[in-house]
């Protein structure tokens, strides 16, 4: 028969056995996961390279594509006149002479000024690049600018091709 004293070093040894058991699955695991882990760090480097040269790129295309600056008013000079569109002032008798006439030129000069240039394209829908008349003016009413002696609101510019709305 069994000594007392046998029968529980055996449910030792038959507990240790699966402790022991567990404790190699769950080194398994551990190896596993690190294993995981690794493979996603390295995924992470990449596509942060990968976001790098992409962020790169757009600083490359947004400075191509920023407009150049408009001319100012001083180094303005109107496109020569077309050839069918050029006038030659009529040959006059010597006394007439004296008398300036002023060219084609200058009229095209002074009839166009850079205030007017702004007043035409003062509606144009920046959305969907609409002009004139499809472009109305509305009340913005969350911008209020007198009370008294009623209310006065300021204007916003509405679109009514695309329903764009713009100050």
């Amino acid at each position: 028969m069994y000594n007392n004293s046998e029968e529980p070093i055996s449910e030792y040894e038959v507990t240790i056995n699966k402790l022991s058991d567990q404790i190699t699955e769950l080194f398994s695991k551990i190896h596993f996961y690190q294993a995981l882990v690794a493979e996603k760090e390295l995924q992470i480097s990449q596509l942060a390279k990968e976001n790098q040269k992409l962020l790169v790129k757009i600083q490359e295309l947004k400075q191509k594509s920023t407009p150049t600056p408009l001319p100012s008013q001083e180094s303005y000079t109107p496109p020569p006149p077309s050839s069918e569109r050029s006038y030659t002032p009529p040959v006059l008798p010597p006394k007439q002479q004296s008398f300036n006439l002023p060219s084609l030129s200058e009229k095209v000069k002074d009839s166009f000024s850079p205030s007017e240039d702004s007043r035409i394209n003062k509606r144009v829908c920046p959305n969907c690049g609409a002009m004139g008349f499809a472009i109305r003016e509305i009340d913005d009413k969350s911008k209020v600018i007198s009370y008294t002696p009623r209310r006065i609101y300021a204007k916003k510019k509405a679109c009514t091709k695309c329903r764009y709305e713009w100050s």
